[in-house]
């Protein structure tokens, strides 16, 4: 059997999308989790601790940043800081855009000689033997602090309000490479300069996930982190590989017992038979996942026996079901896991206010985070069990959810990665 398309919708003691759900110690997720790929698990480095996590920093008022786009693994900026002697400063790796970005912070001594040019400037390479200067001739010239973008001989100003973008990615980042190439380039000249922040929310594995960015590195932005298998796996990536956050791990162990949920999904088993029920291979599965396929004949007395097993060894949980067709994917997964959870406990890593914070996604497996309080995109080429949610949704959100008379729940025009950005710049971050 072949069991793609994920399609789910959660139930907490509340009505969503006008369907009437009933309260339970374990809750029942029923939304959409789509365009599933199977990859073998690789190891991983783990933080130990979970601890805040830095975004570019945000230059002090007096401060110059510059971010240049090469693929020079370092540089210098040789400049004249105020009017004053030509010295160098150094251009050091960006960890959001490893092997494309160089950037340097300088900081102005108010010593000037009056010189108009706050700081007059060429690029070199580390050796020296490489050197960017305008077209025109002449030097670089920067006359106030602030954040700049240079690239291609342009210089330019990168000033704006910083986002942290959580995105889906098959069918919303992903699906177009003009229109991914096009999210990049906005990404490296703006979004990551202003101190943004990018974090992928899949249920892709990690494995899956690495083989897509060498697949898409063309076209294809670095996030700084990673959210996947349901929200069950958060890493991040400073730069030196991804690592597992263990903070995240263990507010999932929280009522969880892992040998209780597979002995549900085992006593379930044994009840209805291999033929109707079986479990999923090994790299689907996690400390915090138990996932299995089901025939849809006997997936409501499936779900009424697990319930029943964890109930009785009172450990809470959710149990997502998802697909279409004659199987199910079922997936058992700790009470405090999920996308909106995981994009919550990543957006306080790196300190970002909920209305900063956007979420972006194409199908029903991503309701969650985009019935959060955080703005949301919905790209053009949403699906439909997405289009009806919305439609919904939007029955009983307050208007102008977002601030300044916007709504919260934006709905593209334009499919995948160009409707990203058609919503950024409707919120303002553009």
């Amino acid at each position: 059997m072949l069991l793609q398309r994920r399609t789910q919708m959660r139930s907490s003691g509340f009505c969503q999308a006008g369907v009437q759900v009933s309260s339970l110690a374990t809750r029942v997720v029923l939304q959409a989790r789509a365009k599933r790929k199977v990859h073998c698990k690789s190891s991983t480095e783990f933080v130990q601790t979970a601890t805040q996590l830095d975004a570019i920093s945000q230059p002090h008022a007096h401060e110059i940043q510059v971010y240049y786009r090469t693929n020079w693994p370092a540089g210098y900026i040789h400049g004249s800081l105020e009017g004053g002697s030509w010295q160098d400063f150094e251009l050091k790796k960006v960890s959001g855009a490893p092997g494309r970005l160089l950037s340097a912070t300088i900081v102005p001594t108010g010593k000037g000689g009056g010189s108009t040019a706050l700081l007059e400037f060429v690029v070199s390479n580390s050796s020296r033997d490489n050197w960017d200067k305008p077209k025109a001739g002449g030097n670089y010239v920067i006359t106030e602090p602030g954040v700049y973008s240079l690239r291609g001989g342009s210089l330019q100003s990168a000033a704006g309000r910083p986002v942290m973008v959580v995105s889906d990615l098959d069918g919303t980042m992903i699906g177009d490479d003009a229109s991914t190439s096009a999210f990049r380039n906005f990404w490296e000249e703006k979004g990551l300069p202003r101190g943004g922040v990018l974090v992928y929310n899949t249920g892709r594995s990690l494995d899956s996930f690495m083989q897509l960015m060498k697949d898409k590195a063309h076209c294809m932005a670095h996030p700084q982190s990673l959210i996947s298998a349901v929200g069950t796996k958060v890493y991040n990536n400073d730069g030196s590989g991804w690592k597992e956050d263990r903070g995240w791990t263990s507010l999932l162990d929280d009522a969880w017992n892992i040998s209780t949920a597979r002995d549900a999904g085992y006593k379930a088993l044994a009840q209805v038979g291999k033929d109707l029920m079986h479990f999923r291979p090994p790299e689907e599965q996690n400390d915090h996942k138990v996932t299995c396929g089901v025939n849809v004949s006997v997936l409501d007395k499936v779900l009424g026996m697990v319930n029943k097993t964890l109930a009785d060894a009172s450990v809470q949980a959710n149990i997502i079901t998802s697909g279409h067709g004659d199987w199910r994917f079922l997936d058992i997964v700790p009470i405090k896991a999920g996308k909106l959870e995981a994009l919550n406990y990543v957006r306080k890593q790196y300190n970002f206010p909920v209305g900063s914070t956007v979420a972006c996604g194409d199908s029903g497996n991503d309701i969650l985070m985009l019935a959060g309080e955080n703005p949301a995109i919905v790209v053009g080429n949403a699906q439909p069990d997405l289009r009806r949610w919305v439609e919904e949704r939007r029955k009983v959100e307050p208007a102008g959810g977002a601030g300044g008379g916007k709504e919260r729940l934006f709905v593209a025009k334009k499919h995948e990665a160009h409707g990203i950005l058609e919503g950024l710049e409707y919120l303002g971050f553009l």
